[in-house]
């Protein structure tokens, strides 16, 4: 058990549940947590002032403690880490009855004093350690007394309360918390290997991959930029959506930059148009296999959703499958439109995916596209070009622009 400096009273309480139920392997995916903590909060607090910031991360009783002042931009980064679920601004105070309840009554009066007397209320006491002979339930009637004394018209609610007063018991100290902000849950990220993550300038791209990066994986990029028919501002765009899926990442990771737009060119001439965007998308899986195995990532990761656009049919989605050799995740499968704006917006990245500029996908995009392209007429198609070569030529041209 870590003791808090004797002058420090205030800290961060944070709360995980997925990584709690790891069992034997719990100690090293809390440990990972706890980095990528460490990670996030010191980029975000970084300035000219704080080149290297340094706080202190504690691990006690299922919650890890951060000693570090409250702030908007500590809070900000907190909720970007991946395996948190609840934060906490906490106060710290010696595990005594006496000096609980004087600290209880001042975090409510200090309530009061910014927000008004509210009309409900509940005490929530957790014991981690049994230093005190009362039981949780019995804190709570002993605190949550104090304060109906002191407000008589203060109901008691115990399901929805407008003031609740959170007390954890530990052997030496114990903690005070009256704010809960929600985490971004999940898993820590980079417990479950390395993906690479196909990016558009679209929605749909930037929440599959954060949705990775959410499930455990660390999150590598590339995009097929369909220079010299479309301009810097397609680009520019897409790089600004990987600093954004980044500042979720603790070790951001690079853009590789593919410029597909004369592949294309030499596609669309020798292709039928109805299934031309088909064997882009199956060039584009091949590129991108070459470079995950290159960089040790294990899995593809696209926005695809089934039925979204002609392209995106299970007919057509097995025919671009058929040509991968790792696995191609996809995690929006089953969400809708409006599911996966409401998810863009949760994680930052709408506006800058609605912003105007040109996607490849669309150069020499027939307006009547098929929905139905087998296998079989993919490959015969195929035959018209010399795709180990077109492979080959994307690799020797691809760019690396950095991203954070």
């Amino acid at each position: 058990m870590t003791e808090p400096h004797p002058a420090q009273d205030r800290a961060i309480m944070l709360r995980y549940h997925e990584v709690a139920l790891k069992g034997d392997n719990r100690g090293w995916f809390e440990e990972r947590l706890i980095q990528n903590t460490r990670k996030l909060l010191a980029r975000a607090l970084s300035s000219p002032e704080r080149p290297s910031p340094y706080f202190r991360i504690a691990k006690e009783h299922g919650r890890i403690i951060v000693y570090e002042p409250w702030s908007t931009t500590v809070n900000t980064a907190l909720s970007r880490v991946f395996g948190l679920t609840g934060i906490s601004p906490i106060r710290i105070v010696k595990t005594d009855k006496q000096e609980l309840l004087k600290a209880a009554l001042e975090e409510f009066a200090d309530y009061v004093a910014k927000n008004g007397l509210p009309k409900s209320f509940r005490v929530e006491t957790r014991r981690s350690d049994k230093a005190l002979p009362e039981k949780s339930m019995q804190l709570d009637h002993f605190i949550g007394g104090a304060i109906k004394d002191a407000h008589p018209a203060l109901e008691v609610n115990l399901d929805h309360p407008e003031f609740t007063l959170g007390v954890e018991i530990r052997f030496h100290h114990s903690f005070l918390w009256v704010k809960k902000y929600k985490g971004a849950g999940g898993l820590p990220s980079g417990t479950n290997g390395l993906v690479l993550a196909l990016m558009s300038g679209g929605l749909d791209s930037p929440v599959a991959a954060i949705r990775s990066l959410r499930r455990g994986c660390a999150v590598g990029f590339i995009h097929f930029y369909g220079t010299p028919f479309v301009g810097e501002e397609s680009l520019a765009k897409v790089e600004d959506l990987v600093r954004l899926v980044n500042q979720y990442q603790p070790e951001p990771l690079p853009l590789h930059v593919v410029p597909f737009g004369k592949i294309q060119e030499k596609i669309a001439l020798v292709t039928n148009p109805k299934i031309r965007t088909i064997i882009y998308r199956r060039m584009m899986v091949r590129i991108a296999e070459q470079l995950a195995k290159k960089i040790g990532a294990s899995a593809l990761v696209t926005g695809e959703s089934i039925g979204q656009v002609a392209s995106q049919t299970l007919d057509n989605l097995t025919t671009i499958n058929s040509v991968a050799k790792i696995p191609i995740l996809r995690p929006l499968t089953c969400q809708d439109k409006e599911e996966i704006i409401a998810e863009a917006q949760r994680w930052g990245t709408y506006e800058t995916s609605i912003r105007p500029a040109a996607d490849c996908c669309t150069l020499f995009a027939d307006r009547h596209p098929s929905t139905r392209c087998t296998p079989g007429l993919a490959e015969e198609q195929e035959e018209r070009l010399s795709v180990s070569e077109l492979v080959l030529e994307a690799l020797d041209t691809i760019g690396i622009r950095p991203t954070h």
